[in-house]
């Protein structure tokens, strides 16, 4: 009896060892996948915070420094007013449009309302607010669209891609190299 009770564990080790002599039955990259996965789900996530953007702010910032223009501006040539930004989404769905809507208003009856004057005076005026505005902007913005009316009837519209705009603020792009990439259209 004490024999074969030291003979048991001998043939228990025999028997376990002969099932785990077999190669496994994952493949090779079944096995990279969970291993991948894995090391995945020890990662801890890191959360970007998408700006939610206070369009009427960005609104007030354009029109105070629109309002200050010279004088001199305002009694000879016209007005130039924000009337509103907003972020429309691009048909594609993964980016969005920086709109603004800026109007103009002749001083003298005459037609002085040009969309590539209001966009220069858009452009001064957010640069003068670059960092603020700037921070109003979500990252997945890719265009700048500056529809321009003269009192209420649109005349034109301004493109330019946001990462031209924003390196014009930072003074990473100079007014040449903006107005370069910079084109007209009469849609929005």
């Amino acid at each position: 009896m004490k024999r074969l009770l030291s003979v048991v564990p001998i043939f228990l080790f025999i028997l376990l060892n002969a099932c785990g002599n077999d190669p496994p039955g994952v493949p090779p990259a079944q096995g990279t996948a969970v291993g991948q996965t894995q090391t995945a789900a020890v990662w801890t996530p890191t959360i970007t915070s998408t700006p939610d953007p206070n369009e009427a702010k960005i609104v007030e910032w354009l029109n105070e420094e629109l309002s200050g223009a010279d004088p001199l501006q305002k009694t000879l040539e016209a007005n130039y007013q924000a009337v509103d930004v907003f972020f429309p989404w691009v048909s594609s769905g993964l980016s969005t449009v920086f709109r603004l809507d800026i109007r103009c208003e002749c001083t003298i009856n005459m037609q002085c309302c040009i969309p590539e004057r209001m966009f220069i005076l858009t452009m001064g005026a957010m640069k003068n607010r670059h960092e603020k505005i700037i921070e109003q902007v979500p990252n997945n913005v890719s265009e700048v669209r500056v529809v321009c009316y003269d009192r209420g009837t649109q005349i034109g519209v301004m493109f330019a891609w946001w990462s031209d705009v924003k390196g014009y603020l930072l003074d990473q792009l100079n007014g040449y190299q903006l107005g370069s990439r910079v084109y007209r259209s009469t849609a929005p």
